[in-house]
């Protein structure tokens, strides 16, 4: 019989507040956990965000109410439970949440498990990096499953940029190929990253890829990823 100590845990899906407060709410019965659908088709049961704290209240009881802000919208972080680190935070402190996502009348919110200051602002870059490559990603490899049509097609059906349709196509898996390189050598950061930083060396042997420098150092100089010190790199986690 299922029960809540055998309900797997849910992934926790990095996605931007707009997608939350965007996405349709699922309602689930018994143990099953509800969800935010977004408009990629995601399940979102548990998410994490990063956003800036923008209000905050706590009552003596210890009910606290937060307010956060991304770029792409703004939600609130409801909990009754006590997190001391809420005592600690400010107005305008970049603040990580991994929580549940829930929704009461039409408004959105998220009930946390774990709140996290973040220190570096650069943080909120990254992440959005971070979100932008996934979309492409996903965008791309959508295409890739959708039936080509043929250039001999193309003609029969009187398509005159029949030539121009077959360079937008490999254009395309070129795409397509530099986001699979770019996720190898970032995930390849976060896997090799022992809690001083993944070594740039071993990531460029490991990723058995010829242009792993050059992604490297493009998502070094784009914020994405940070030399902490020389010969070390790392991402937020």
């Amino acid at each position: 019989m299922a029960n809540g100590d055998n309900v797997r845990r849910q992934t926790a899906y990095k996605v931007r507040i707009s997608d939350l407060v965007n996405g349709s709410y699922v309602k689930e019965e018994g143990w099953t956990p509800n969800y935010i659908v977004t408009a990629n088709g995601l399940q979102i049961s548990r998410a994490n965000i990063i956003g800036v704290l923008i209000e905050k209240d706590i009552n003596q009881e210890g009910y606290s109410s937060l307010v956060i802000d991304d770029g792409s919208a703004t939600i609130a972080v409801r909990s009754f439970e006590r997190h001391p680190i809420l005592e600690e935070l400010e107005t305008g402190d970049i603040i990580l949440i991994i929580g549940k996502p829930r929704e009461y009348g039409n408004e959105k919110y998220i009930v946390p498990e774990i709140i996290k200051k973040v220190e570096n602002k650069k943080w909120l870059e990254v992440r959005k990096a971070e979100l932008e490559l996934q979309e492409l990603s996903s965008k791309l490899l959508s295409r890739e499953k959708e039936p080509k049509i043929s250039i001999e097609e193309s003609k029969k059906k009187g398509n005159i940029e029949a030539k121009g349709s077959a360079r937008e196509e490999y254009s395309d898996k070129e795409l397509l190929e530099e986001a699979r390189e770019a996720e190898i050598i970032y995930n390849l950061v976060k896997d090799l990253d022992k809690g001083g930083g993944a070594p740039i060396e071993e990531i460029i042997k490991k990723s058995n890829l010829k242009n792993a420098e050059h992604i490297l150092n493009k998502f070094i100089k784009e914020g994405e990823v940070f030399q902490i010190r020389p010969g070390r790199v790392k991402v937020l986690e």
